[in-house]
């Protein structure tokens, strides 16, 4: 039984770069509204730099928020979904002002999320969006600096 809030943790492993994107520019708009076609170029490559494999976030569909470690939302980092398997692009955006974001057009299945900003820790976070009686949860991803000893996750709350 999954608990309220499980916790996902991601650290140090590689880098892959991609092709074109699979399913056009975006699933779903910026919580704020704007749009994020061309918005997010290079920085929409899938990273994994998880110390070990963290547990799938079981939500049921996929919107939340990037914070720094002080809680406050982070404007324009880039989120990414991609299909578990092969890592290929499915859709990506910038967060908006607060640091929001929404994919409104996902397929049930497993995807990672990937979240990155300029100088800090990219975050890999296993997600399956299926039909769950904990629809409420939403994801947040909290950012840390690069070269400590923890690194950026992921939580269901």
């Amino acid at each position: 039984m999954m608990t309220a809030m499980q916790w996902v943790r991601v650290g140090v492993c590689g880098l892959l770069a991609l092709g074109p994107m699979a399913r056009g520019q975006a699933a779903g708009a910026p919580a704020g509204g704007a749009s994020a076609a061309g918005e997010v170029g290079s920085a929409a490559v899938y990273v994994d730099e998880n110390p070990k494999e963290p547990k799938v976030l079981k939500l049921d569909g996929l919107e939340g928020s990037v914070r720094g470690l002080g809680g406050d939302g982070l404007p324009r980092a880039t989120v990414s979904v991609f299909t578990e398997d092969g890592h290929t692009l499915v859709a990506s955006m910038v967060t908006d002002k607060d640091g929001k974001f929404r994919f409104s057009k996902l397929d049930k299945g497993l995807y990672r999320v990937v979240a990155r900003i300029e100088g800090l820790c990219p975050a890999n976070v296993p997600v399956k969006v299926e039909a769950s009686p904990l629809a409420k949860r939403k994801l947040v991803i909290t950012m840390v600096a690069k070269d400590i000893d923890t690194c950026s996750y992921g939580v269901a709350k």
